[in-house]
């Protein structure tokens, strides 16, 4: 798999400047808070930091596309060896996909549930044959709540999902009924700080400046791409998409 050869270089390439994982934690963060604009970094990424970062979310993203509904990011963690002091081990996808498959589908409102979610690989499944079995509209039925004891599986499963249903959206924004992934103890329900809670439109909580607005208008004028947009302006992807189709109506 060369998107996963590539990715696991450049997380080892980060870890030189941060320490082991330390450069792949700060990456998540970063990212997480550029998609939805909710719990800014405690510390921004160095320069060399940052570049390793844009190209690795490139890559990463390149995979989504290449392979969608597979947890990506999961694989590049154990490629990396694991995740701090708890032991991970995804779902392999072959299993995800048939646990999802066996779950059916409903042609109302779906409930669904994904508790220690880890990185997201179930849920990823389950979204993608949804798609595969009902398209659009079945994935737009979906009631999805997830679960687990560290924040940043949290983010990296937002990261996945968001951008999974931008994927199968292709170019218009589709969104599941609802979304919520919440960082919590699921023996003693204790939550904890990082919680997405998003219904409709993926993150209702987040508004643009309107220097913010000028400044996004303007390089989608210029045709910048808007994950570079997002990046660069420290703003959430899927506002930066909607200012582009109210520009193209």
């Amino acid at each position: 798999m060369p998107y996963l050869k590539q990715a696991v270089k450049l997380v080892q390439e980060g870890d030189r400047y941060s320490g082991h994982g330390r450069f792949f934690e700060g990456f998540i963060n970063d990212w997480s808070y550029c998609q939805t604009g909710l719990y800014r970094p405690s510390s921004a990424l160095g320069k060399p930091q940052d570049k390793l970062a844009h190209q690795l979310s490139n890559i990463i993203r390149s995979a989504w596309e290449a392979s969608p509904g597979e947890d990506f990011i999961g694989h590049l963690i154990e490629e990396c060896g694991g995740s701090g002091h708890l032991s991970f081990f995804r779902t392999p996808p072959s299993v995800s996909s048939l646990i999802s498959q066996l779950m059916g589908g409903s042609s109302g409102l779906e409930d669904y549930a994904d508790i220690c979610m880890g990185t997201g690989s179930l849920t990823l499944a389950h979204i993608y044959q949804t798609f595969l079995a009902g398209g659009l509209k079945a994935v737009a039925r979906l009631n999805i709540t997830g679960e687990d004891l560290s924040a940043s599986k949290v983010k990296v499963a937002m990261l996945q999902i968001v951008n999974l249903l931008d994927i199968l959206g292709g170019k218009r924004p589709l969104y599941v009924h609802s979304l919520k992934l919440m960082q919590v103890n699921s023996l003693s329900r204790e939550l904890g700080d990082v919680v997405y809670d998003f219904s409709g439109v993926n993150n209702p909580q987040c508004q643009l400046t309107e220097q913010q607005t000028v400044l996004a208008r303007q390089a989608l004028s210029a045709s910048i791409p808007i994950e570079t947009i997002s990046q660069r302006l420290k703003i959430p992807c899927n506002l930066v998409r909607r200012l582009q189709l109210t520009q193209l109506t």
